[in-house]
């Protein structure tokens, strides 16, 4: 006869149903599991018990406590007279299991249809168990999710630090590698064979294309997931990509953004710049009238009332129309076609002879001269601005420490600082840089100039449009002429030109002459 021995009343287990759970909840018992399972076999075979042993490492596999809630439910359902589960520990039982899980095993308990032993406290829980028992159980219990917290806050207080020294806590996102240095610390670095489809991705939606296109254009192109499938990379991936700020030096943990130690592998200026294409294209997707993108939307007005041009589909060509908003208007239908025929001619008028580059030149050199003293006078103001701010981050942080203000506060305003300071950074960035602005604005500006057509021909309907809000004030249609506005400073470009037979005033609508 296997009796347990120690208690009032003694009790034959032989043949009994029973379950054996060994369960670890943190690396810290990792290395313990084995020897809970050798305690838990010792005990069944003295007892005589018919049991099964489960196993759950919760610290590795997430999937483990799934499965121990399904053994929980099976032990819920066991209809085969009394059972009994066999802990190592009352914490083993209650710690990071779920409420519901802890109320279910009691409730058989006070049913009579199960007993909770724990060998190593050497507790018995029954339908029947002493008020000393009850409190042991309880205490225990207690204890054990004190513990558990305990942990928790450990964990969140060695994550908060990371974060606030600069480190990321968990697995480095896509474009970047998590290493190990040769003096055994951790760091993160730009992933050499992703960083560069990571600058690629970002591009590509500033260029106004839609997450799943660029999934489709980034597969062709060869990037593959960072993990051991290797798998090409889906929609909601790139949308996690181009919404993530730690390609520019940020990351965001639990809601809150940090700055980090690593190097970054765009501006942030591509980044915000994502953001906004991310929100106009969501604008566009709750427009249930918007289907299809037209390349004269916003940019074309009809010359006789002012009103913005409509597009439409007829017979697989595009034809625009007043969408006359104030009321009848005459003005006729146009082809976007033949639109884009009269903007062509306009565009090869474009380009500048030698005499004209010569002068632009030497009117921005002049310009540059004149504009040092300004530039000099611009940085200071912002490196004393950025001064102030970081005095008031010191004195923040002192009434923080002393209690005078809350931490939701302090976080509040510095938050708000930091991007004051930013900002200031970025101007400081742009104005240190301006030596030679002067000659790559006139560089640009020229070389636009000189592959006009070409490059608008080479452009997606979003590319146009954007490309004739940067060339053009105004693009009316009267009849069926376009009479459009150039913007500075190409109609400058056009001003100084001399083989050009246009009206020569830059602000005045181009039309050829008779």
């Amino acid at each position: 006869m296997a009796t347990l021995i120690g208690k009032t009343e003694q009790k034959d287990y032989t043949g009994t149903k029973a379950w054996l759970i060994a369960r670890v909840s943190d690396p810290s018992q990792r290395s313990a599991l084995p020897a809970q399972e050798l305690r838990l076999n010792e005990y069944s075979k003295k007892l005589g018990l018919d049991s099964e042993l489960h196993s759950f490492d919760e610290t590795a596999y997430k999937e483990d406590r799934r499965k121990f809630q399904e053994v929980v439910k099976e032990i819920a359902h066991y209809e085969g007279g009394l059972a009994v589960v066999v802990f190592d520990k009352i914490d083993r039982f209650t710690r990071d299991a779920s409420s519901e899980v802890v109320r279910i095993l009691k409730d058989r308990v006070k049913d009579g249809k199960l007993e909770l032993h724990f060998p190593s406290d050497g507790l018995v829980f029954h339908k029947n168990s002493p008020a000393c028992d009850k409190t042991r159980l309880g205490m225990g219990m207690v204890f054990g999710e004190y513990y558990s917290a305990a942990i928790s806050d450990n964990v969140k207080r060695k994550i908060e630090q990371k974060l606030h020294d600069g480190e990321w806590p968990g697995k480095a996102p896509i474009g970047y590698l998590n290493v190990t240095k040769p003096d055994g610390t951790k760091d993160i670095i730009p992933d050499p064979e992703r960083r560069d489809y990571i600058k690629r991705i970002f591009d590509l939606r500033n260029e106004g294309e839609t997450f799943r296109s660029i999934a489709k254009i980034i597969k062709k192109e060869g990037l593959t997931s960072n993990n051991a499938s290797r798998k090409p990379l889906g929609r909601s991936q790139i949308e996690s990509i181009l919404k993530n700020p730690f390609p520019y030096g940020e990351m965001k943990y639990n809601g809150r953004i940090y700055k980090h130690r690593y190097e970054p592998i765009i501006s942030k200026t591509d980044f915000l710049s994502a953001q906004e294409v991310n929100k106009r294209q969501l604008e566009n997707k709750n427009k249930k009238d918007v289907k299809r993108r037209y390349t004269f939307t916003g940019v074309a007005k009809c010359a006789v009332c002012g009103c913005s041009m409509s597009s439409y589909v007829a017979k697989g060509r595009v034809y625009m129309k007043c969408s006359q908003a104030k009321g009848h208007c005459p003005g006729t239908n146009v082809s976007e076609e033949y639109v884009e025929e009269q903007l062509n001619d306009i565009l090869d008028h474009l380009v500048p002879d030698d005499a004209t580059c010569k002068r632009i030149y030497e009117e921005l050199a002049k310009r540059r001269n004149d504009s040092q003293e300004y530039f000099v006078n611009s940085i200071e103001e912002v490196r004393q601005n950025i001064k102030k701010i970081s005095r008031k981050e010191a004195t923040l942080y002192d009434d923080r420490l002393c209690g005078r203000i809350t931490v939701d506060t302090y976080d509040k305003i510095a938050n708000d600082l930091k991007e004051d300071k930013e900002r200031y950074e970025q101007q400081l960035l742009e104005l240190t840089a301006n030596d030679k602005s002067f000659e790559l604005d006139a560089a640009t500006l020229l070389w636009v100039a000189q592959h006009a057509r070409e490059l608008y021909k080479s452009l997606k309907v979003e590319q146009k449009t954007r490309f004739l809000n940067l060339l053009l004030s105004n693009l009316k249609i009267q009849q069926k002429t376009a009479l459009p506005s150039l913007l500075e400073p190409f109609a400058s470009l056009v001003d100084g030109s001399k083989t050009l037979k246009w009206l020569p005033r830059p602000d005045s609508n181009w039309q050829p002459r008779s």
